[in-house]
């Protein structure tokens, strides 16, 4: 974990969190998400993967 000017290591307990829409575990903000943070609903590639096979089973499900 970076540290800081005064060599004091910073908390992650500051950063925003958003419930994974395909897994629905809460995830915390990342770096990597600093431009495009809004748009980001999956926690990870896997749950972004899965996100056809539960639309798919959604609608199956739905259908009559």
């Amino acid at each position: 974990m970076p540290r800081n000017a005064n060599g004091h290591r910073q908390s992650k307990s500051h950063l925003p969190e958003k419930i994974c829409a395909s897994c629905a575990r809460p995830f915390s903000w990342r770096r990597k998400w600093k431009d495009c943070w809004d748009d980001v609903r999956y926690c990870s590639e896997r749950c972004r993967g899965n996100r056809k096979a539960v639309t798919n089973t959604e609608q199956q499900s739905l259908s009559p």
